[in-house]
């Protein structure tokens, strides 16, 4: 039978927890920094959602100037100068919409402009060349300047609207995987 030495002391339980603690502790940081980073990500997610209201309420706000526009040709004076002020009134709304919308989501994310356009590289370009297919059409079939005007912004808005359903539910499908 040996005697432990005295240079080398069994260790004590209060030493073996300790060399286990670093361990534990390690793992638990880990465990709640992934649970930080899939909060942060879910909030990134969320804070993408659009309100339902936005698509039609862009829509209406960007075919209302076209509609009262085509009513104010021709008779010149206080309709012209009607026209101009809802045209204003109207990119103040789209901007107020655009706004309450970012608002109403409950973590605000600051995107810089470079990223929303990287964001919107394929929907943009895509609403923008069916408002023009719509002029075209419109001008080919022998519609009226007003009436193009309304049929390429009526084609906009529902473009934005469509924009803001497929980016919800992308956005959806996403929150769902993270579940």
């Amino acid at each position: 039978m040996s005697m432990p030495t005295p240079s080398s002391p069994s260790p004590s339980p209060s030493q073996e927890d300790a060399g286990e603690r670093p361990v534990a502790s390690a793992e638990y940081a880990a465990g709640a920094l992934s649970d930080v980073r899939l909060a942060q990500e879910r909030a990134g997610l969320r804070a993408g959602l659009t309100p339902a209201w936005y698509g039609p309420a862009a829509a209406v706000c960007l075919v209302g100037p076209s509609v009262v526009r085509a009513w104010s040709d021709g008779r010149g004076g206080v309709a012209t100068v009607i026209a101009l002020l809802v045209s204003v009134l109207g990119l103040g709304v789209v901007v107020a919409l655009a706004r309450a919308a970012r608002r109403g989501a409950v973590v605000l994310v600051a995107r810089s402009w470079s990223s929303r356009l990287r964001r919107s590289r394929v929907v943009l370009p895509a609403v923008f060349a069916a408002g023009a297919i719509a002029g075209l059409v419109c001008w080919a079939a022998g519609a009226g300047q007003s009436a193009t005007r309304i049929g390429v912004f009526g084609v906009w808005g529902i473009g934005v609207w469509g924009a803001c359903l497929a980016r919800n539910a992308s956005v959806r499908r996403a929150l769902r995987r993270l579940a």
